[in-house]
């Protein structure tokens, strides 16, 4: 069996640029996908901020009778170390969800990663904010969301990006009702968090060629 251990952190400065859904949607689909000579592969959500989205989604899901699919683990900036994640989940796909506000938190989580995904809205403030996460951070890959697809705001946003030569997925996320009736529940956007997944497997393939 492959005992890489692969590190995602989600993680932007501020709130609301849907970290928590990202984190779940993308371990949704790891866990659902992944198969090394016919086994699952294990997946965990690391959830580092002290709010506990994502530890409340699986509670939630877990007393509806439709637990997510692989586990979500509350942790502290003691654990966001990558000796300690190695030894706990050889061979998994861990994926570190963060609080909005606390850089010592985002900065461990980001130190132990080998991939971040920064979400980001078509805004200004949410660009700058984005912008300056990216210049600091190692294999970052920007990820816009909340998005009216077709419509000048996103193209301008996209534009922007490239302009400023920051890696971003293809993919975006629409500001979608399927996406919000999604949280606290097992099911996963086939829509545009597929896509996501895909591009995010794509690097990690281009990761381990290197």
């Amino acid at each position: 069996m492959d005992q890489r251990t692969r590190v995602v952190t989600v993680a932007c400065a501020k709130g609301g640029v849907m970290k928590t859904t990202t984190s779940m949607q993308l371990a949704g689909h790891l866990a659902r996908r992944m198969r090394h000579d016919d086994e699952p592969v294990n997946v965990v959500v690391l959830d580092s901020d002290n709010t506990g989205g994502a530890t409340r989604w699986a509670m939630v899901a877990q007393e509806a009778g439709t637990p997510v699919p692989f586990d979500v683990v509350p942790v502290n900036q003691v654990m966001l170390n990558r000796d300690w994640i190695e030894r706990h989940y050889a061979g998994w796909w861990v994926i570190v969800d963060t609080p909005p506000s606390d850089t010592a938190v985002i900065q461990k989580a980001i130190d132990c990663a080998d991939v971040t995904i920064i979400p980001t809205q078509p805004s200004g403030m949410d660009l700058m904010l984005a912008g300056e996460t990216y210049a600091a951070t190692p294999n970052s890959i920007v990820l816009v969301g909340r998005v009216k697809p077709r419509t000048k705001l996103t193209r301008e946003t996209l534009q922007e990006l490239d302009d400023n030569e920051i890696t971003r997925f293809d993919t975006v996320v629409s500001e979608r009702e399927e996406i919000k009736r999604i949280v606290g529940t097992d099911k996963v956007d086939m829509k545009e968090y597929s896509g996501v997944t895909d591009e995010l497997l794509d690097v990690f393939t281009q990761l381990e060629e290197e």
